[in-house]
């Protein structure tokens, strides 16, 4: 409320100001006045919901009581300063302060100040508002946007390492478009997921049900423990199943019609292991030098925090990929997941 000395218009009489006082509270924004020694001469309705003090605790006491440091020290100074020089920091500007409640808690507040005159002296009139949500919000923002640059920056060196082995290991330029369209198409899938889960994570049965070429359902089955992958173990196992995939399409399992393939995956106390198994196929034999696919593989296993191990029995390939711990997120019991 207004302190019952002062005028706020200086003239115009009772009425006048009695229409001035519901104006101050009533007020949506926390509104106080202090005289140039600092001290409260008024506290309106929303500055006691704001700070947690009546008016008649602050009226007479100075203004620091409710500013945390380094504010609380500045701010005699500031006043100081102001009366010997004219030099204006706050006032007419506004700016971001912190305030401090009378349960101890600080919060950030907007605050602009205007100075007026009565009776021969000089008061400052500061008007308040909360802006906790606005500057969280502002804080959340500025989290995403870097997690958005992280993970675009992560992104384009994966399509750059991808684009530039492709180029190197294909024979023709339209060999080449083809298999980077097809590896770049299995990220974007494996993209699709991880947007749907606001990039937490995704499950295991989701990459490796994203994963199934159209057309070969029928003749894959997967299934394991539940597990939940980091975005980067999804995006990198999601890689790994499109190799074999389409290995599997052009000289594996499902380059004949009889043949099939398993996907099996168990939860570890530390860690995970993905099984991939053809059977039905053409003979397999080892071949003479590590390709493209393989050393693919080998290294996107690494994302995983793990090894993955490439085997050529007759009956057909196997790859067994052991997943470290830093590749899962969060915890949780295990249980049965089919895809």
């Amino acid at each position: 409320m207004l302190d019952e000395t002062e005028s706020v218009t200086g003239a115009g009489g009772e009425g006048e100001e009695a229409r001035y006082r519901a104006i101050v509270d009533t007020a949506v924004d926390a509104i106080a006045v202090i005289d140039e020694d600092g001290c409260l001469t008024a506290f309106n309705p929303a500055a006691e919901r704001l700070f947690g003090y009546a008016a008649d605790e602050v009226l007479g006491r100075n203004v620091l009581m409710l500013m945390p440091e380094p504010h609380h020290t500045a701010h005699d100074g500031y006043l100081a300063r102001y009366r010997e020089t004219g030099e204006r920091r706050i006032i007419g500007i506004g700016r971001q302060v912190e305030g401090l409640r009378k349960d101890g808690a600080t919060f950030p507040l907007e605050l602009s100040v205007a100075e007026w005159r009565a009776g021969g002296r000089r008061f400052f009139t500061g008007i308040m508002r909360d802006i906790t949500e606005r500057t969280q919000a502002e804080q959340r923002q500025r989290l995403m946007v870097n997690e958005l640059n992280h993970r675009v920056k992560n992104t384009l060196a994966t399509v750059q390492a991808v684009a530039s082995q492709t180029l190197r290991t294909s024979g023709s330029m339209d060999q080449a478009r083809q298999a980077l369209a097809s590896r770049l198409l299995a990220l974007a899938k494996a993209h699709d997921v991880l947007t749907h889960e606001s990039w937490e994570g995704a499950e295991i049965a989701d990459i490796v049900r994203q994963a199934l070429f159209a057309g070969d359902q029928a003749r894959v089955s997967a299934g394991g423990d539940s597990a939940r992958l980091t975005p980067k173990a999804a995006l990198a196992l999601s890689m790994i199943l499109h190799e074999l995939f389409t290995n599997a399409a052009k000289y594996g399992a499902l380059s004949g019609e009889s043949g099939r393939v398993e996907i099996s995956w168990r939860r570890l106390d530390e860690g995970l292991t993905v099984a991939w198994r053809e059977r039905d196929g053409p003979p397999v034999s080892a071949p003479d030098h590590r390709g493209f696919g393989s050393r693919m593989i080998e290294a996107l296993a690494r994302d995983l925090d793990g090894v993955a191990r490439l085997n050529f029995p007759a009956d057909g390939l196997v790859c067994e990929v052991e997943a470290g711990a830093l590749s899962l997120s969060g915890g949780g019991a295990r249980r049965r997941a089919h895809g």
